[in-house]
């Protein structure tokens, strides 16, 4: 005869076991991983919140225009002094000349609608220039005065170019 009540030396052991043993297991990793995930999340919003609140802005790149404007009897040792002196900031397409005659130009085209402001003015009396384009940031203005010291040297120039949505400056190096 066959008793129908179990006895306590037979384990229970049935299907349903290992499954929730497993599901166990699944919830502990799915545990660990929100954890994981919250801390990032929080991390991040932390150390974004403690930037803001120290001062610090995201700075976008700019242009610099730096234009060295020479003495009308400058020769072509102290124009090539100057181009070195040019040559040792960081420049975007390098150092470019601008003769009298190309200065001319320009003025004509910048006052083209107003024909008294062009009598008078021939391209003898427009200086040669040199010009750089600097990206960055900012702008480094100690070669400047050095540049400034120059022989041959009239006046320096240096000008933040405007951009999108951001007004442009002159720098008084």
């Amino acid at each position: 005869m066959t008793d129908p009540h179990p006895t306590d030396d037979m384990p229970d052991v049935g299907p349903w076991e290992p499954e929730s043993e497993k599901t166990e297991v699944d919830r502990r990793w799915l545990r660990l991983f929100g954890v994981a995930a919250g801390a990032l999340v929080l991390g991040s919003v932390a150390s974004t919140t403690a930037m803001l609140i120290a001062g610090w802005r995201y700075a976008p790149e700019r242009e610099f225009t730096v234009a060295v404007y020479l003495e009308p009897d400058a020769g072509t040792d102290q124009r090539d002094a100057v181009r070195g002196a040019l040559a040792r900031l960081p420049a975007r397409d390098g150092v470019r000349l601008e003769t009298r005659e190309e200065a001319y130009a320009k003025f004509r085209e910048k006052v083209s609608n107003d024909p008294e402001q062009l009598a008078g003015v021939m391209p003898e009396m427009l200086p040669e220039s040199l010009y750089l384009i600097a990206p960055g940031r900012s702008f480094d203005c100690g070669p400047i005065p050095g540049i400034r010291d120059l022989s041959g040297v009239d006046r320096v120039r240096v000008v933040m170019k405007p951009q999108a949505g951001r007004w442009g400056a002159e720098i008084g190096c």
